[in-house]
């Protein structure tokens, strides 16, 4: 009797254990469902004209530049490149970015448009200021990885002498042979 209980309760918790796993995943779908939706609506308000597509536009790409933020972020981390304080940075950034984009949501559910675009002319600064933010913060990340122009220019320069030495170093009768 005493083993026949211990198996019910083992087949208890397993299925309540199955039952609180089963709603999470749907809990995570759902979300991420909400998410895909909404991207995809601001990309096609952003295709229109007028005040509204203003707003979708400054909405996505203030959108974009975090993400980009956070990835270039990540990208430094993985390279174990110096990061300062950017981690702090960004996350104070995309606080203010998420009061912008909630700025530019009220705007958007306006429906008079002479008060959207009197509104527009004042968010666009603040939605620009994040925008151009992040973009020195990727900037600054690209730098610290060690990624400048005039290194890559050397390196060519480098690589080009080497090829030219390797070329000449072959006898003269072996230059003279077509190559396969």
């Amino acid at each position: 009797m005493g083993t026949l209980m211990a198996v019910l309760a083992t087949l208890a918790f397993c299925s309540c254990v199955s039952v609180l796993v089963v709603r999470s995943v749907v809990r995570a779908v759902s979300r991420r469902l909400v998410v895909l939706r909404d991207a995809a609506t601001l990309r096609a308000r952003a295709y229109g004209v007028g005040p509204a597509a203003e707003l979708a536009r400054l909405r996505r790409e203030m959108e974009r530049a975090l993400g980009g933020a956070r990835r270039a972020l990540a990208a430094a981390r993985a390279l174990d490149a110096p990061v300062g304080d950017v981690r702090s940075l960004l996350g104070r950034l995309e606080l203010a970015g998420r009061a912008v984009d909630a700025e530019l949501r009220v705007l958007e559910a306006q429906p008079d448009r002479a008060r959207q675009a009197a509104g527009l002319a004042v968010v666009r600064v603040r939605a620009e200021l994040v925008t151009r933010s992040a973009a020195e913060l990727v900037d600054g990340l690209l730098h610290g990885a060690g990624h400048r122009d005039d290194e890559l220019t050397l390196l060519h320069a480098a690589c080009a002498i080497e090829a030219e030495a390797l070329r000449s170093s072959r006898p003269a009768a072996a230059r003279d042979l077509p190559s396969r």
